[in-house]
């Protein structure tokens, strides 16, 4: 499961120095850049350095303050300020301090002095939202030639900032499968899916396989940026096809061209969606409707679970990642992986802990006035044991606290998190026969490998299910990426790849499952 929708920048550049000697900016040359994890292009002073994650340095010394970040989230600004308030040292949303309009876009201008030790950093932070994504440029400078640099580097960042097109689509005839566009109707009256088809060639009819995403709203592709450039399905559907196997994969509803509100979808309305897909494969002739079967990433493998258990269409089921705890515990698992994979300390994730086993079972019974108390409570004391540096930049404790409150109890009181902390895929797992596959990652954690496989294991020993197969990729975090720690942090730092030998063990299983001749 994916938590995790957006990166933003951290002030952390030449903090603790002295400032450097102003180097006044005149007449800077541009040069143009691409952000393809933010799905953005700009332009930056042609000498600046490169430090990834959209941030861009001058670098004339190690005290050098001057620095712009671009970025983009999946989100609107509102949801964005509780996040960026501790970074400018502020306790409260300001006001903008100006507007300014690019040909595309219309800024909302905010100027904060931060502070920093004996240091003040000139800091001017742009905001503008389009189409459901939120654009962020910081740049922060020494003050005395900030409106030098404010003039040559952020304003033309801001009326050259524009998102990169869509990358064009494939030409069928470089492949040697069938690719079609298709829609179908969804679970519900205002839901069409959109989706690709790939079929291997010739008229079948063919096995296939319908992809179920991890949480969040996802692309066909199950496109990561910003997190990653990997877009596993897109990945997998061209492998298995070209090996003889179909694939569908479709925007979640309200995504790309899926129609629909993802926002108050429950898990259950998109495990139906899932067997939406499964209705419109049946239309077809060049389809086998004995040999569909399913391929669910992280969430993905709940929808999985309620599908293998009452629908008699499936016919095998592969997962990367599967949620298999029920809800409630996967979470309290997962805060503590992630706090730990952060360099949280022994406390640290022990106490995300406690909180966790309390807060999930007030989300669970909707007692909402309970769980923001115990939210602020525990939050208040995160902040005491902060060092007097970190509070400052925190804000002041009941700020601090606050601001986690209100970015979190949303989310809590949500319909899709009440519904995931309410279902135990267990149930239904008992009763699954059909084959199965299901690939952990060792160093996951989202989806802890051990924990999750050994309840599949079990689960499917009372169904009686003799043909399973479970596999962990020792070096593997939760997207399959060869990983160093698994923190969520270092996906975007890791190449857009699988870890060696997971494609061929995923298209060499379906293959076989399917009946696939070689």
């Amino acid at each position: 499961m994916l938590l995790l929708r957006f990166l933003i920048f951290v002030l952390s550049l030449g903090l603790a120095l002295a400032p450097a000697a102003p180097v006044v900016a005149q007449d800077l040359e541009r040069r143009p850049v691409d952000e393809p994890l933010f799905g953005l292009s700009s332009v930056v002073p042609a000498d600046w350095q490169d430090l990834g994650s959209g941030i861009y340095v001058r670098g004339t010394s190690p005290a050098d303050l001057a620095l712009i970040a671009i970025q983009s989230a999946a989100a609107t600004i509102d949801q964005l300020w509780p996040r960026l308030l501790p970074q400018l040292a502020l306790t409260d949303v300001p006001a903008p301090s100006e507007t300014y309009s690019s040909e595309r876009l219309d800024w909302a201008l905010y100027h904060v002095d931060v502070p920093r030790g004996e240091t003040t950093i000139a800091a001017e932070l742009a905001l503008a939202e389009d189409g459901g994504t939120s654009y962020v440029v910081l740049l922060h400078a020494d003050p005395a030639e900030f409106e030098v640099l404010r003039q040559q580097v952020l304003l033309p960042a801001l009326d050259a900032l524009a998102p990169l097109p869509p990358e064009p689509t494939p030409d069928p005839s470089m492949f040697d499968y069938q690719i079609e566009e298709v829609t179908f109707p969804g679970s519900a009256d205002d839901v069409t899916l959109a989706g690709t088809l790939t079929l291997p060639p010739g008229p079948g009819p063919h096995p296939v396989v319908v992809t179920m995403s991890g949480s969040g709203p996802q692309d066909r592709d199950e496109s990561m940026r910003p997190l990653t450039e990997l877009k596993p399905f897109a990945i997998l559907a061209d492998a298995l096809t070209s090996h003889g196997v179909g694939v569908l994969r479709y925007d979640d509803r309200g995504v790309g061209s899926s129609t629909g509100d993802y926002g108050s979808a429950t898990i259950e309305d998109l495990a139906a969606d899932a067997r939406a897909a499964i209705d419109y494969l049946e239309t077809r002739a060049d389809v086998d409707p004995s040999r569909i079967g399913l391929l669910g990433h992280s969430e993905g493998g709940l929808y999985a679970a309620m599908l293998g258990a009452s629908d008699p269409r499936v016919a095998f089921i592969g997962m990367m990642a599967p949620a298999v705890i029920d809800g409630v515990d996967l979470i309290v698992q997962q805060d503590m992986d992630l706090v730990r994979s952060g360099g949280g300390t022994d406390e640290q994730v022990e106490a995300i802990g406690a909180y966790a086993r309390q807060a999930m079972p007030l989300a669970l019974e909707q007692d909402f006035d309970a769980l923001e108390a115990l939210t602020r409570e525990f939050y208040d004391s995160m902040w005491d044991s902060l060092t007097e540096a970190e509070q400052v930049v925190s804000g002041d404790r009941e700020t601090f606290a606050q601001r986690q409150v209100e970015a979190l109890m949303p989310t809590y009181e949500s319909d899709w998190y009440r519904s995931f902390l309410a279902y135990d895929p267990g149930p239904d797992w008992e009763q699954v026969t059909v084959p199965v596959l299901a690939l952990f990652g060792g160093k996951d954690v989202q989806v802890d490998a051990a924990t999750n496989e050994a309840a599949l294991l079990a689960d499917l020993e009372v169904a009686g299910n003799d043909d399973v197969t479970t596999m962990v990729l020792p070096e593997a975090n939760h997207l399959f990426q060869d990983a160093g720690t698994g923190a969520m942090s270092e996906y975007m730092k890791l190449d857009p790849v699988f870890v060696d030998g997971f494609v061929d063990t995923v298209v060499d299983w379906f293959v076989e499952r399917a009946g696939v001749e070689g």
